[in-house]
């Protein structure tokens, strides 16, 4: 229609699959619908197996309607209880399902008892005294070493618990509720964690947990206490209700607000069969009324019962000789978890894997595998088709005979109060099951086994929402700009379809749009806008990432937008042990970084690096990881990087190629400045006065429970006052922030990171600034400092000498006057560069936009150092490249389109004045302290320090290169010779074990060394993709290190006659380093979490080291005492 508006040369037009509802196909109808009102001669046909008629018959003005009968063969219909009772199925829970009922009914009498009881706030005399020990001392403080115990815990089942932990439990938790013994926690905490009672425990008497009775009592601080433990929000009591619903029912409106807060957060779809069979199942024989109500007390109704699927797979293919089977699931999670089962754990078929060929449909998948399925299998082999709802309508099997509908899929919704999206698994419509159970019957008589009941299809949605009601705004406006006639509002284009969004959350979108200079004032996309339109992520996410391409540390941006704009790739296990054991997986991966982005950047490296060894199943599984996800990550990085070279932004070669464009990747302190510019205008303000977070609009903002910075230090029991003490360790008085989620009077954030206040001044707010923005102190002094009660203002006291920059309406800093004065021309010279690079991105650089870049990047470098932030190695390493085999994504996301001019008004160039300012923007003449709450003086660089382009150096730095040193930093002596094609790769650690001390010395004499065959491959790929290889040596049985020395070479053919060892592979030249021996004891504290979190000492050899564990066994050599070191030779 780009070409012919009118459709005056067509006749005729067919939209198949209208049911689908997408915004593509609601967008079509809304432009077929006006060319109509034109054209009298043009016939639409609109056609669905399952379609809304009423509705289309009434948005195109009572068109008339065709019923055409289908030609399907008879499909039988098992809904799960049907299943339940043909099969036999059952397991261990529901075979517990009738005791526990029996036990319900007393509980619920007594839980009515403790409802009605006199509210005693007086502690009886009869009540013991419980030793309780000192929990601050005991477990508040713990090192990481003591963390590993909780990987380790493994909570007691109630029926486990031996008596007298029963008897205390239950006594604890009486005694709170009934007399508000709030000191019993102490002992409810303490016997959590020395005798694995679950956080979880339910009171024997009333089924409540200590979450439910802490909440009905309005014990906020035990909330926040028992939440931070892995306490489930979800949780029953006997009379169903849950936290939440005591706290409403008991009046506790602060811990009602902090409730709904984290479960609005929470992707938590409402999927709960047992009250729905509670209350409407009367209907039901009471056969299947029993059997339904004890499988859903024994299965979580949010997940996909694969145990039940492998049983029906298995009586299919027992019965049944041939036919093809498709199961539907909801996403790919689901499908490689069923897949795996299929193949490898489960012996039923795994044993006979030859009969089956399995294939995985998913809209992310390659084209050419979902060809593949389409094949006939040869005689004798089963297809088995994991598929998620793509195979309803968008692919057809025609061999299909069996269909296994969870009756489930993943949707991506939109909650336009929070500004927040959740991919959540949510109940497919009627609409879908009944096509669904349509792939069965295509070839011969079929079978569709549906895994809910018919009591939940009669209650599903007659039709699927569509997507203008469930997409994010922003994106969706961008698209509607590109589609609707010039001059038309996007309100009014979007007023026009089927089932418009709501008028008013438009505008916040489109004013959203114009905040981050998508849009000009008239509603117009800018040059930035017409970029994010093509890029396949929302529109912030694109931003950061267009910031990144010119700030030149795209890679880790890259990854680190791909995530948040699909799912987060931590698993939240059920256990609360293993909650808390997999908070504490994130927080060794910030790195003290204060940030949940560094924490998914290197969760993402390191499945990487599992992956190319070759154990990243394992992986995934020790650190609580979807290894999906990681999957589809990395394809939507090549979707989006292939995305950015169509536009020019990264070229083939020469410059902007993919080296140039990660110039500065190693920098986290550039890499959060790209953050910064996306995630703008998601900010919140520390105030050190009340110790509690602030933003434009909320006093008092709350970190999520799952964001590292919620627990300053690694703690098994939280604080009371966690909250404050969080806010209180922050290094900088802004974070930036992905999520927020709001109920009543609290807010939460999530995947926050810290900012300093440069960071902030250069990359936020609109990029042409009003001309007031900047406030001289003179001005300040005329009408008493405006905003003076502003709890976003940088510094409590203004002196003389401060100057106030607004950024906008909240964003307020009071600088020094000087400070602001270059702050602001610096920030008026990126916004020029950013702007000319949106205009013309393949145009090549000039010295004078280097000459920026570089200002910026030493004047971000030199703040984060202030701040004491610390820079950790390796964020900039690049995944290795993936065959095309191996990419899980083709082109699922939206097609680019075409770009048109548009006009924006640029920010003054005074190119003449640049040298000027930016001899000014560098140290030491640019030293931003007045502006820096804790006055910490700057370290000052000459101007030819190479910061722009490394990581800050070490400053304990010794006379061997630092691990921690840049991969482009110049190293002495024999380092500089070496080939050096892996500039900008990160450092890599091994050990390697010697089986006698004899060829130490001969590695030092000859500056040679020979591993094991199987360590060959390894080390050689390490070399070449890495800037630096340590290898740290142990004689097998000495208890101690002998040194470390350097890889300075690839390893040969050419083997040495000297070691006194069999069985060595090729010889390779290593640079020692330093030959002094360490006893083990030095370095108990350190754990490879690339070696199930064992010390480093307990390695094999050829075990690489976490990166941040080699760097800190090398700096050992220098912080121990010479006394406690022998010389080797």
């Amino acid at each position: 229609m780009t070409g012919d508006s009118a459709l005056s040369t067509v006749t005729h037009v067919i939209v198949d699959e209208v049911h689908e509802r997408d915004r593509f196909s609601d967008f079509l109808l809304i432009k077929l619908r006006d060319v109509l009102q034109k054209q009298s001669n043009l016939k639409l046909i609109i056609s669905s197996a399952a379609l809304d008629a009423n509705l289309f018959i009434r948005y195109f003005g009572s068109c008339p309607v065709i019923h055409i009968q289908g030609r399907p063969f008879e499909v039988k219909e098992m809904f799960l209880e049907d299943i339940l009772r043909s099969t036999g199925y059952t397991n261990k829970e529901m075979s517990k399902y009738k005791k526990e009922k029996q036990r319900e009914v007393k509980q619920q009498s007594t839980l009515t008892e403790w409802y009605s009881a006199q509210e005693d706030s007086s502690k009886t005399e009869s009540q013991r005294q419980r030793s309780v020990p000192n929990l601050s001392e005991e477990y508040n403080l713990m090192d990481d070493v003591g963390d590993t115990v909780f990987n380790q815990l493994t909570e007691k089942d109630a029926n486990c618990l031996e008596p007298w932990l029963i008897k205390e439990m239950d006594s604890c938790l009486s005694d709170i509720w009934l007399h508000k013994d709030i000191d019993s926690f102490a002992q409810v905490f303490h016997l959590i964690l020395t005798e694995n009672v679950s956080v979880d425990y339910r009171h024997s008497e009333t089924s409540a947990t200590a979450l439910m009775i802490a909440s009905g009592r309005g014990f906020l601080s035990q909330v926040e206490q028992l939440i931070s433990m892995g306490a489930s929000i979800h949780c029953k009591s006997s009379n169903g209700w849950m936290a939440l619903d005591w706290a409403k029912h008991f009046g506790q409106t602060e811990v009602v607000d902090l409730l709904e807060s984290y479960s609005a957060s929470v992707e938590f779809g409402n999927l709960d069969e047992s009250s729905l069979v509670q209350s409407s199942g009367n209907d039901l024989e009471a056969e299947d009324r029993e059997l339904l109500k004890a499988y859903h007390h024994s299965f979580d109704d949010e997940k996909v019962d694969l145990d039940l699927i492998m049983h029906i797979l298995y009586n299919i293919c027992h019965t049944s000789d041939s036919g093809a089977i498709l199961i539907f699931l909801p996403g790919y999670d689901e499908i490689v978890s069923l897949r795996d089962r299929i193949l490898f754990d489960d012996k039923r078929f795994a044993d006979n894997a030859h009969r089956y060929q399995v294939f995985m449909l998913h809209s992310n998948m390659q084209t050419l595998d979902q060809k593949k399925v389409l094949r006939s299998p040869p005689s004798g082999i089963r297809k088995i088709i994991l598929s998620t709802n793509i195979a309803e309508t968008s692919i057809t099997v025609n061999d299909v005979v069996f269909v296994i509908d969870s009756g489930k899929m993943k949707e991506k919704s939109f909650d336009a109060l929070s500004c927040v999206t959740m991919l959540k698994t949510v109940w497919i419509s009627k609409a879908s099951a009944i096509q669904r159970k349509g792939r069965a019957g295509r070839c011969r008589p079929g079978v569709c086994f549906r895994l809910f009941s018919r009591l939940r299809f009669q209650n599903m949605l007659e039709f699927q929402t569509p997507e203008l009601l469930r997409m994010p705004l922003q994106e969706l406006c961008l698209h509607t700009k590109l589609l609707a006639p010039i001059n038309c509002p996007i309100v009014d284009f979007l007023m026009k379809a089927p089932d418009p969004p709501p008028a008013l959350i438009v505008r916040n979108a489109v004013q959203m749009l114009k905040t981050i200079d998508a849009m000009d004032p008239w509603e117009d996309l800018t040059e930035l806008g017409y970029h994010l339109a093509e890029l396949p992520v929302e529109p912030h996410l694109g931003k950061m990432v267009l910031c990144a391409v010119v700030l030149k540390c795209l890679d880790p941006i890259l990854t680190i937008a791909c995530t948040l704009a699909y799912r987060d790739p931590f698993v939240l296990p059920t256990l609360a042990s293993q909650k808390r054991a997999a908070l504490l997986c994130r927080k060794r991966l910030t790195a003290g970084t204060f940030s949940d982005h560094m924490a998914l950047l290197r969760a993402f490296q390191a499945w990487q690096k599992a992956r190319s060894d070759g154990w990243e199943r394992t992986f995934c599984e020790k650190n609580f990881l979807s290894q999906a996800t990681m999957e589809i990550i990395i394809g939507m990085r090549t979707q989006l990087l292939g995305q950015l070279r169509a536009s020019g932004f990264v070229r083939a070669r020469g410059g902007a190629d993919i080296r140039d464009v990660n110039t500065n990747s190693e920098n986290w302190a550039v890499v959060k400045a790209a953050l910064v510019a996306g995630m703008y205008p998601n900010l919140v303000h520390v105030d050190r006065g009340n110790l509690v977070l602030t933003g434009p609009k909320e006093k008092k903002v709350r970190f999520h429970p799952t964001s590292v910075l919620n627990q300053t230090q690694y703690k098994k029991i939280p604080p009371a006052n966690g909250q404050a003490a969080a806010v209180q360790a922050l290094p900088t008085d802004w974070l930036i922030y992905d999520e927020m989620t709001r109920a009543h009077r609290i807010a939460n954030i999530r995947c926050c990171s810290v900012v300093t206040s440069v960071t902030v001044a250069l990359f936020c707010g609109p990029a042409r600034l009003p001309r007031n923005a900047l406030q001289e102190p003179s001005l300040l002094r005329g009408d008493g400092v405006s905003n003076e009660n502003s709890d976003s203002e940088l510094e409590d006291e203004a002196n003389s000498n401060s100057a106030l920059l607004k950024l906008d309406e909240w964003l307020h800093l009071k600088l020094d006057s000087e400070v602001a004065c270059l702050l602001l021309q610096l920030r008026q010279k990126w916004h020029s560069l950013f702007l000319r690079r949106m205009r013309a991105p393949s145009k090549p650089w000039s010295q004078i936009d280097e000459t920026i870049i570089k200002a910026i990047i030493t004047v971000l470098s030199t703040e984060e150092q202030a701040a004491g932030l610390q820079q950790p190695s390796g964020i900039g390493q690049r995944p290795r490249p993936m065959s095309s085999e191996e990419l899980p994504l083709a082109s699922a996301w939206r097609s680019t389109s075409s770009r048109n001019s548009s006009a924006e008004t640029e920010l003054p160039d005074d190119s003449s004045n640049a040298e000027k300012i930016l001899m000014k923007s560098m140290p030491p003449e640019f030293q931003p302290k007045k502006y820096n709450k804790k006055n910490t003086s700057h370290s000052k660089r000459t101007s030819d320090d190479r910061s722009d382009q490394s990581s800050a150096r070490s400053t304990d730095s010794s006379s061997y290169p630092s691990p921690c040193a840049s991969p482009s930093s110049t190293t002495s002596g024999k380092a500089s010779q070496s080939p050096s094609p892996r500039s900008n790769m990160p450092v890599r650690y091994f050990i390697m074990k010697s089986s006698n001390l004899q060829n130490l010395d001969i590695s030092q004499q000859k500056g040679i060394w020979s591993t094991m065959p199987n360590n060959e491959r390894k080390l050689n790929r390490a070399f070449w993709d890495s800037s630096m290889v340590y290898l740290i040596f142990s004689v097998q049985g000495s208890g101690h290190f002998q040194g470390f020395a350097r890889m300075s070479s690839e390893i040969g053919s050419e083997k040495s006659q000297d070691w006194g060892s069999a069985g060595l592979g090729g010889i390779f030249k290593v640079e020692w380093i330093r030959k002094e021996s360490i006893p083990f004891q030095f370095a108990h504290h350190l754990l490879n979490p690339w070696n199930d979190n064992k010390k480093v000492q307990i390695s094999r050899d050829g075990q690489e080291l976490e990166p941040q564990v080699g760097e800190q066994l090398l700096q050992l050599w220098d912080r121990i005492p010479l006394a406690e070191k022998t010389q080797l030779s």
